[in-house]
């Protein structure tokens, strides 16, 4: 039985202040996830609901402590019952709240509900370092099922309450990645740094934003959403051109981000930003359904032209990956970004990416009483100052990418450009499967 261990660095980094992990601000951030619904659900049977996700789940009921050797540690609280607050709104409380400073004090896990017409949001709220995009969506699954089988009159059998706290990835990494590995990964990267021209340095996006960001909200999100047969078209492209669905989506993004840039300006060098999932590198390999955080980061180059095809960038994407794949790449920055690094190295970790995708990848359909229908699935994790990201994942064979921006650093219309072009790439690749 573990009810407690001291937090790892990465997990240092996600409880501090002002801390980045690369060019990602980590330090306090929430992570949202949740359905809407048409239809109401019922918050007792959603708090009951929330605290067997707490048992079966222990960084749920999890409390930061700080012992008197000043070691911060992760404490179980075994009396701790998530919240659940209701208040009206709709998408502007949504807004709200995902824009609204999160006190964690009293706990690391609870649930919103706002209500507007017949229109019911349910929000579950994480702090970022018991959790990544990854295994949030398996927890909003079992949410569902335990709900709809509770709601339904047959609930599921009452967990028993689980004390085995995971390792956080780093320390897990540790135990598979020698220093030895980390030195000459570190000084592999920086004979690169310096041997790289500053001609050849990634575009970024021009800052156009307003001093403090949208009144309404520093933090946005529009969406793109493509139904199950656009869907299905693209997924026949990556196939034909034997690549996957996130090169695909990258190409189409690095095509549409280049629309920003003056077609005379000729071939830019950009760069694909990527959060990777740290699972599969572990040994034994730990599964989406266990909290935990174990996202780490890479990015791919490609040399984009205003007349650039988004299949060709599909496949320097797909180069791009294979070649972060060999040098394992993810686990590899996650172990070095740990160190007091040169100012070389350091700054190349640091440099921020043209455009980040974060891509979930398939997700079921998930198990609802009669009495609701599902709308939409949403998930949120920023922080001001981070790039401009899309992220992404397909819900019952239906495709959404959710294009999220700091508003003190790019403005509405400007990523509305990019959504517009984005959805028109995709109408491009989707109608491509047969060029091989």
């Amino acid at each position: 039985m573990t009810t407690q261990r001291p937090l790892s660095p990465f997990e240092i980094g996600y409880f501090g202040e002002n801390t980045h992990l690369g060019s990602v601000p980590i330090g306090g951030m929430p992570l949202f996830i949740g359905s809407t619904v048409r239809g109401e659900i019922d918050p007792a049977a959603l708090r009951a609901t929330l605290t067997e996700l707490a048992a079966l789940h222990p960084l749920l009921r999890a409390r930061v402590v700080i012992g008197g050797d000043r070691v911060q540690r992760f404490e179980l609280v075994d009396d701790y019952r998530p919240s659940v607050t209701v208040s009206p709104g709709g998408a502007q409380a949504y807004r709200t709240l995902v824009n609204s400073r999160q006190e964690w004090g009293t706990g690391l896990f609870r649930a919103e509900l706002l209500r507007e017409g017949e229109f019911t949001r349910v929000v579950l709220v994480l702090h970022h370092g018991i959790s990544d995009g990854r295994s949030v969506f398996p927890l909003l699954d079992e949410m569902w099922r335990r709900y709809t089988a509770r709601v339904t009159g047959s609930p599921l059998p009452q967990p028993e309450w689980n004390y085995e706290l995971p390792a956080g990835v780093d320390t897990q990494l540790a135990a598979l990645i020698s220093d030895a590995e980390v030195d000459a990964f570190v000084a592999m990267m920086r004979a690169g740094a310096m041997a790289m021209d500053p001609a050849a340095a990634p575009v970024h996006l021009p800052i156009d934003g307003q001093p403090g960001g949208d009144p309404n909200g520093r933090l946005a999100v529009r969406r793109i959403e493509v139904d199950a047969d656009q869907t299905a078209a693209l997924v026949a492209t990556a196939r034909a051109q034997g690549f996957s669905m996130n090169s695909l989506l990258a190409g189409a993004a690095m095509a549409a981000v280049r629309t920003e840039f003056a077609p005379e300006a000729g071939t830019l060098p950009m760069m694909c930003g990527h959060a990777v999932d740290l699972r599969p590198d572990l040994v034994p390999v730990v599964s989406a359904s266990t909290l935990l955080n174990c996202a780490a980061g890479s990015g791919t180059p490609v040399s984009a032209a205003a007349d650039s095809d988004p299949i060709d960038l599909a496949h320097a994407v797909a180069a791009g990956m294979k070649d972060s794949a060999q040098l394992r790449f993810p686990a590899m920055f996650m172990r070095a970004s740990q160190r007091e690094l040169d100012a070389v190295t350091a700054a190349l970790f640091n440099a921020p990416p043209t455009l980040a995708l974060s891509n979930i990848g398939r997700v079921p359909a998930h198990s609802l009483p009669a009495t609701l229908e599902f709308v939409r699935d949403e998930v949120f994790a920023m922080a001001p100052g981070m790039p401009p990201k899309m992220t992404i994942f397909t819900v019952d064979g239906r495709l959404t990418i959710q294009v999220e921006y700091d508003t003190a650093e790019h403005s509405h219309e400007q990523m509305q450009r990019i959504s517009a072009a984005m959805t028109l790439q995709l109408r491009r690749a989707g109608v491509t499967a047969a060029r091989v």
